[in-house]
């Protein structure tokens, strides 16, 4: 289907769904390609937008308050930026969309940039002491129950849940932390490091509860009991839920967009439609995309990191500005780190279970391998696509300027007598401590 070039003038209006990285960025580069319209940037925050990484880090901790972790506005960008204005309907034949204050704001181009949610499993009970943590608002209010609190239940052993065990531990309350893989982080590291850095995690006086998922929530005495699928029971003060998040695409529905499983985008990331076409003039960038990221695969995938919503948000706005001109593909090295307990743990690049791993050990024969420094690489089709590493900066810089100038990195040949794998050993400890 053709699409039509807008014609950029005064009257042209962009609006802009989502106040996070993603759409910050893609007002920025509106500007900076010359735009000249009008732009709408459309906000369901209240105030300014923050650096949500911190909600689960400094927040938690009391290293920061909420207006510390705000972001600046640019003024001199002229975008309307409409705070507490949540989009709940969208009328793509007239080009239209309605907020929860009853407004409609109209449109030419469309950046779709509303991120994820996150939510309490269907069927928990909410009440005192029950918490997700995504929002600033969130996270201050769990800062202040921790305030009172001594003993609290993390259910989800990724980033976020990992992160805010280590924040609790900090202030000298218990943690516990419950999850379905006997190791954390796995989509985010894979299973050798997360039995590492899991390991670290136990050392550090967070109880491990792995390998079991939660069958049932109740709150008895003004505590919570968390009934696991072993028969056992975590009581707690607290109980934080950080067990993932979904696209939010809620408003799309009936519109005639693709919001299977996320905003499905083309190569470029122009919005698809239910009927495999892409929509005139809508575009999509940040954590509720699903497109082709051609660097690893043809098949639809989500980057869902702060780095990426940023790249994505340039290149949709470039994209949107094209019209049906031919733009190139958006191709993302998906790239993050965390730092907990004092392991800084940097990733890189697209990894599966399938791919050729390759461990190296900084201090080979120390028993602390992730404190000590550690990496693993990723090879598919002897081409290094993913990389992991643990208190290992230097080394995970020089190897990632190769990988995001796009030089190939061939698998090394593997000694002929291998040693007990890292994997291993380090799952014998982790025993050993929990």
């Amino acid at each position: 289907m053709a699409r039509r070039s807008i014609a950029y003038g005064w009257s042209d209006r962009i609006l802009v769904i989502g106040g996070g990285p993603a759409g910050m960025a893609a007002t920025e580069e509106l500007r900076r390609q010359g735009f000249a319209g009008d732009i709408t940037l459309l906000c369901d925050e209240p105030d300014a937008p923050y650096d949500r990484p911190a909600c689960s880090k400094s927040l938690l901790t009391g290293h920061a308050r909420p207006q510390d972790v705000r972001m600046p506005i640019d003024g001199s960008l002229e975008v309307n930026w409409m705070h507490g204005r949540r989009a709940v309907e969208i009328d793509m034949r007239r080009r239209s969309v309605l907020t929860q204050t009853d407004e409609e704001y109209p449109f030419d181009g469309l950046v779709l940039a509303t991120g994820s949610y996150a939510s309490l499993p269907k069927g928990w009970p909410a009440g005192p002491g029950m918490h997700v943590l995504h929002s600033v608002d969130e996270a201050w209010q769990l800062r202040r129950d921790l305030r009172n609190a001594e003993r609290i239940a993390i259910v989800g052993g990724g980033i976020t849940g990992c992160e805010t065990a280590c924040a609790v531990r900090e202030l000298a309350r218990e943690a516990v932390m419950i999850d379905p893989k006997p190791y954390v982080m796995g989509r985010a590291v894979g299973e050798p490091v997360g039995y590492l850095i899991a390991e670290e995690h136990a050392r550090f006086g967070v109880e491990m509860r792995l390998g079991r998922r939660v069958k049932e929530v109740e709150r008895r005495r003004g505590r919570w009991r968390l009934l696991l699928d072993d028969g056992s029971s975590v009581h707690a003060d607290i109980v934080v839920a950080t067990l993932g998040e979904k696209p939010d695409t809620d408003f799309l529905e009936g519109a005639g967009i693709d919001i299977s499983r996320g905003i499905l985008c083309d190569e470029s990331l122009r919005v698809v439609g239910t009927e495999g076409e892409t929509v005139e003039g809508v575009v999509a960038a940040g954590a509720a995309v699903r497109w082709p990221n051609l660097l690893y695969s043809n098949e639809p995938m989500m980057v869902g990191q702060w780095i990426a919503a940023v790249e994505m948000g340039h290149a949709a706005a470039r994209t949107l500005l094209a019209g049906d001109r031919e733009m190139p593909p958006v191709g993302i090295v998906p790239r993050y780190w965390t730092l907990q307990n004092g392991l800084r743990v940097m990733v890189a690049g697209d990894f599966k279970p399938t791919d050729h791993i390759v461990m190296t050990e900084m201090r080979p024969g120390r028993k602390d391998t992730a404190r000590a420094g550690v990496m693993a690489s990723y090879y598919r089709d002897d081409e290094l696509v993913g990389l992991i590493a643990v208190n290992a900066a230097r080394a995970f810089t020089e190897v990632t300027r190769a990988m995001l100038i796009d030089t190939p990195v061939r698998v090394a040949p593997k000694p002929k007598s291998q040693p007990e794998s890292t994997r291993t050993a380090s799952r014998r400890r982790l025993a050993a401590v929990s």
